[in-house]
């Protein structure tokens, strides 16, 4: 007797379309983070926002400005734990963290009162969102087939830029309603997209990498083969867990600490340094270039 379709793994879904689901969960996590990006330059704007906090005025400007920046901070305090927590509790895990930190940094954020209270809803919106898109890219590229792993981490890097120009779209109808509703409303649509995030992710699967990494080879074997909609005994499948493992264990091999990192003293043939550069370089150059000042302040 087949087993029905609600008792399977993922709802049964296997290769394409479970592929799919996952895509549309980090998409969804990503698109998130271009909103959260923009959302706040229409608040800092709003009248009733600036009477409602006493933060009229030219001496102002600067608790005004700290409100708004602050949540940068908290973004790399959230990049900072999801180093730590990422290899611990798995990818899954730690995106459902992350997006049950936003939640909480969002209503936070729309029900605020005070210039504190928003200082520490900023923070901790930040906590999640840092979480949240430090994990997500890595989530997705673990679990994607090698030919299209590029292209969905681009598409997601899109649809971040889909979410900052939404927020702004948003932020612009909600100037001509004005009073509460013109700023917390924006401020409350993070909510769905932390929905989605809860809707979609505690069923899917963990990374393969991570399980075997952690010694569940049985489980990892198992969703490999569901990626892949092939059988768990597969040459391809079989080929694809060696492979893994392999690298794992090269890694694990050739694994230097941080004080060797920053001092250069890496083994030979890893380019190390080399992958870091490249990988943080890009990401420096690009706030070097003053974006997250113009999106978060100067939008309007």
């Amino acid at each position: 007797m087949a087993t029905p379709r609600s008792k399977q793994p993922y709802f049964g879904l296997k290769g394409k379309w479970l592929t799919f689901w996952i895509t549309l969960a980090c998409a969804t996590d990503m698109t998130l983070f271009g909103y959260d990006q923009g959302v706040f330059s229409g608040v800092v704007i709003s009248k009733n926002y600036l009477d409602v906090h006493e933060l009229n005025g030219p001496d102002k400007t600067s608790t005004l400005s700290i409100i708004t920046a602050i949540y940068t901070i908290g973004c790399f305090l959230g990049a900072i734990t999801a180093f730590y927590i990422g290899e611990t509790i798995g990818r899954k895990k730690t995106v459902l963290v992350g997006t049950a930190i936003m939640t909480v940094g969002a209503i936070l954020q729309t029900s605020s009162f005070s210039v504190p209270h928003m200082i520490v809803a900023r923070i901790v919106t930040g906590i999640g969102n840092g979480i949240n898109t430090a994990t997500a890219p890595v989530w997705q590229t673990e679990t994607s087939k090698v030919h299209n792993r590029g292209y969905l981490v681009m598409l997601e890097m899109g649809l971040n830029i889909f979410g900052f120009s939404l927020s702004n779209w948003i932020n612009y109808g909600m100037s001509f309603v004005g009073g509460s509703v013109g700023w917390r409303f924006p401020l409350a649509l993070q909510l769905i997209f932390c929905f989605v995030l809860f809707a979609t992710i505690p069923w899917l699967p963990e990374s393969p990498r991570w399980l075997l990494a952690h010694g569940h080879e049985t489980e990892a074997s198992h969703i490999l083969a569901d990626l892949e909609d092939k059988p768990i005994d597969d040459p391809y499948v079989v080929a694809e867990r060696q492979e893994i493992i392999f690298s794992i264990e090269y890694e694990r091999q050739n694994a230097i600490n941080w004080g060797d990192l920053l001092r250069g003293r890496t083994k030979a043939g890893t380019k190390t340094i080399r992958r870091l550069i490249l990988g943080s370089g890009t990401q420096a150059m690009q706030q070097f270039g003053g974006i997250n000042v113009s999106v978060l302040v100067y939008a309007f």
